[in-house]
């Protein structure tokens, strides 16, 4: 919310002056006061033009004497704090929270404090919120103290795990948030009898894989970057090339261990809190804090053969290399392949590139024969790569031979401005014919024109042999079991940093567009959660990331957040706090 000149205000704790009760601040803002959550969050250098004494008892307006200058020095003093440190007022109230959590042994940033900026900074720089402060808790215990103490202070909270959300979710997508950050919640153990490993949420998907591999050979499904969270990855998906053997991340999970919204710590599973775990896979983020994970592993492969296939297209040669991609892909393609296209300019004028690219996990000498269906309908490629490697190997190979491991990053210092958004298409229905004929249109033309750095993938999910279409419709959260593809359109500014260029934003919605628009009316396409668009509407995104699953998981919200404690602005809430 924000205040304009001549709006007043009444703020409980706005400012510690003793008997006075609460004061009424007539505010002149240069150029705004933002308000959230019955506290101020951040002010630009202001004017007082008047000060209102309210007494808590019996509501007196008179301000005089000695108690109009405390009252009046306690304004200037917040006023001149607000521009000393960057804009921020800092109350009795941050005072109360910053003393509480040290008292628990918490450590915490706060606006002002020489960390902040550092660790408030999101992933996207397209986006910035203020949170009210930062807390890094240690274990379980400390984080049910840090979502205690966040009720009692009535701030909104959002637990972070590797802060890679595309929309800052994990800054709570609004000022004023209470950010429960997991990164040392980070241990991870392998029971050698059963496989099974649990891992804390705030551990890097790079760490993980380094970790398994180590102890016992152990592997699980997850995405490819090293640096993004477990925590939200598992919540809402979790995809990687060997997802169409073993599922999804989520899928693998045997239970939780969650702080809910009361403080309480709770294990769930399919015997324990049923509905609850039914929901943290697939819209995890909603419901409470995940701090470990149990995780039924698998042998890591035994070697993984990395591909990477090539060609420069122009628009017509590109709508047909689609089509027969998709055939491909519904063909009879194995549990062991890969597969993911990435599509984006060439340095060849008028030319789009083709990359067919993933890894396979079978013997390193039947890897031709899985491609060679695709592959006998194409051309000579501009390039070819293929090379076969350990599982540890391959995986950084993937990206571009980089560590795994996170020891020595500073991954504060991660960074990216863009825009993204998803389609998830359904397996009944694929793609038209005419659908990819004017997406290669608009990628041959506002794309090759455009001043963004942008790609499309189109991930393979589905085919015949995979596991993640292999688990029942509503036997998870997660609402898109039945598709083909899931298609991440992303576009970032060319020197990665702001100001993010509004053309990106026009581009990727007409890209999208022609992929639906040119479809059977009614086709039923989705959205990935784990690629959030934050530019879709309340009426957009409920059922293109959960379909019919919505309406349970608002049910369950009911049950353990009805206060809508953990929440973001495309977070599941309640029916009646809609």
């Amino acid at each position: 919310m924000s205040f304009t000149r001549g709006d007043s205000l009444v703020a409980d704790v706005f400012l510690n002056v003793g008997s006075l009760g609460r004061l009424r601040v007539y505010l002149l803002p240069f150029p705004a006061l933002h308000f959230s959550s019955s506290k101020i969050q951040a002010v630009n250098p202001l004017q007082i033009s008047m000060l209102e004494s309210i007494d808590s008892s019996t509501r007196a307006t008179n301000l005089n004497g000695r108690r109009a200058r405390r009252a009046m020095m306690a304004a200037i003093t917040a006023c001149v704090l607000a521009v000393h440190l960057g804009g921020y007022f800092v109350t009795a109230d941050t005072a109360s929270l910053r003393s509480k959590l040290s008292g628990l042994g918490i450590d915490a940033v706060f606006p002002g404090d020489q960390n902040y900026e550092k660790f408030s900074n999101s992933f996207n720089r397209r986006l910035s919120y203020k949170p009210a402060a930062i807390v890094f808790p240690n274990n379980t215990n400390a984080v049910a103290s840090a979502v205690k103490l966040g009720v009692e202070e009535k701030l909104p909270l959002s637990p972070r795990s590797g802060g890679h959300s595309y929309a800052a979710y994990g800054l709570g997508g609004t000022d004023g948030t209470l950010v429960i950050d997991l990164q040392r919640i980070n241990s991870i153990s392998v029971d050698g009898s059963t496989g099974e490993a649990v891992i804390g949420a705030g551990i890097r998907l790079g760490d993980i894989a380094v970790a398994l591999n180590a102890q016992g050979g152990r592997a699980l499904p997850h995405g490819l970057c090293p640096y993004v969270g477990l925590g939200g990855h598992a919540a809402f998906g979790g995809y990687g090339f060997t997802s169409r053997q073993w599922g999804l991340t989520l899928d693998r999970i045997v239970s939780h261990e969650v702080v809910l919204a009361d403080g309480s710590i709770v294990t769930t599973s399919s015997t324990a809190h049923p509905d609850l775990f039914w929901a943290l896979r697939g819209a995890g983020g909603s419901y409470g804090i995940m701090t470990a994970i149990r995780f039924r592993t698998e042998p890591a492969p035994k070697e993984a053969t990395n591909f990477g296939i090539r060609w420069n297209m122009n628009e017509e040669d590109f709508a047909q290399t689609l089509i027969k991609f998709q055939t491909f892909c519904m063909s009879d393609v194995p549990a062991q392949l890969g597969i993911t296209v990435n599509l984006r300019k060439s340095k060849q004028s008028g030319k789009l590139l083709f990359d067919f690219a993933g890894a396979w996990y079978g013997e390193g000498s039947a890897f031709a024969g899985a491609v060679q269906p695709f592959l006998s309908q194409m051309p000579a490629p501009t390039a070819t790569s293929a090379k076969t490697t350990d599982w540890i190997t391959g995986l950084s190979s993937i990206i571009g031979d980089a560590t795994l491991s996170t020891a020595n990053v500073d991954l504060t210092e991660e960074y990216d401005t863009f825009y993204a958004k998803s389609l998830t298409t359904p397996q009944s229905t694929p793609l038209s014919n005419s659908s990819m004929a004017a997406f290669a249109k608009v990628l041959a033309n506002q794309g090759l024109q455009s001043s963004t750095d942008w790609f499309v993938q189109f991930e393979l999910y589905g085919g015949k042999n995979s596991a993640v279409t292999a688990v029942g419709a509503d036997e998870t959260a997660f609402a898109q079991r039945s598709i083909l593809f899931t298609i991440q359109f992303y576009a970032r500014s060319s020197n990665k940093s702001p100001p993010y260029p509004t053309e990106g934003f026009t581009l990727l919605d007409n890209m999208v567009d022609s992929l639906v628009i040119n479809n059977p009316s009614g086709w039923n396409y989705g959205a990935y959660a784990n690629y959030v668009d934050e530019r879709l509407s309340p009426s957009q995104w409920p059922n293109q990331y959960y379909k019919d699953h919505y309406e349970r998981l608002t049910q369950i919200k009911g049950v353990y957040d009805p206060q809508n404690v953990f929440s973001n602005p495309q977070g599941i809430t309640t029916l009646f706090n809609k």
